[in-house]
């Protein structure tokens, strides 16, 4: 299953959310990292792994994010709706 889906947020910010979304201790499903650089970010969960890219689109002037995975998660829902509501400057 891939979503794919754009914000203003930073390819950085984007994959350091994603990395606290995913691995915080109150996290909705706890997933540990598996493999990351700077524009992707693994993470294993109990059901699967989720696979994170962000990188800039220079077109569109935002990032392009892409979430992958095996399996349907309703976290994968739940991370994309946090980047539509993420503030670029925090």
């Amino acid at each position: 299953m891939i979503t794919e889906t754009t914000t203003r947020l930073a390819p950085e910010q984007v994959l350091d959310g994603a990395r606290r979304f995913f691995t915080s201790e109150d996290s909705l499903s706890a997933a540990n990292v598996v493999s990351e650089s700077d524009r992707h970010l693994t993470v294993a969960t109990f059901r699967s792994r989720l696979a994170i890219s962000a990188w800039e689109d220079e077109d569109l002037g935002e990032t392009r994010v892409r979430v992958s995975t095996l399996r349907r998660q309703d976290s994968v829902g739940k991370f994309l709706s946090w980047l539509n509501t993420a503030d670029p400057s925090e």
